[in-house]
């Protein structure tokens, strides 16, 4: 199951690449779904950390490790290898950055679960919903933080929470 996702923001690459790769353990500064995140591990290709651990919003804890990253490209590709359903074989997401022009961003996020099982294929069109929506939820949080750098209002309601 792929789920492919893109949005533009208004900022130059370097500041989204800020906050999408150099700052990469600290997702939960800016995605309402992620209570609590933490980066552990050594660099990786440049970064700071090779694997995130995240206290997800209705979901077990995950970690997820590192499998590509580039600040010359502005990618990074990582696999969650803990915290997965077990209808969930293999679980990864890609996330790129593309400028488009001073001051504009394309950043494309892709989804990817390899499902298995009878319950996984029953259970399949309602996670593809829910992680399509999970993803949009998560590229405009991203874009508000980058542009506004502050979070997004349902980021200050679930830290309240």
């Amino acid at each position: 199951m792929i789920i492919k996702k893109e949005i533009i923001i208004n900022s130059d690459i370097e500041k989204s690449w800020s906050v999408l790769g150099k700052n990469f353990a600290n997702v939960d500064r800016w995605a309402s779904a992620i209570k609590i995140s933490e980066g552990s591990g050594e660099s990786f290709s440049g970064s700071t950390c090779s694997t995130r651990g995240c206290d997800v919003k209705g979901m077990e804890s995950i970690k997820e490790k590192l499998l590509n990253y580039s600040d010359d490209t502005h990618s990074l590709k990582y696999e969650i290898i803990e915290g997965l359903p077990s209808m969930v074989k293999k679980g990864t997401n890609s996330w790129s950055l593309e400028s488009i022009a001073s001051n504009e961003t394309k950043l494309t996020m892709e989804m990817n679960m390899d499902i298995r099982g009878f319950i996984g294929t029953l259970m399949k069109p309602m996670m593809k919903m829910q992680m399509g929506g999970m993803g949009n939820k998560f590229l405009e949080e991203f874009k508000f933080y980058v542009e506004k750098g502050n979070p997004h209002p349902r980021k200050i309601k679930a830290i309240k929470q």
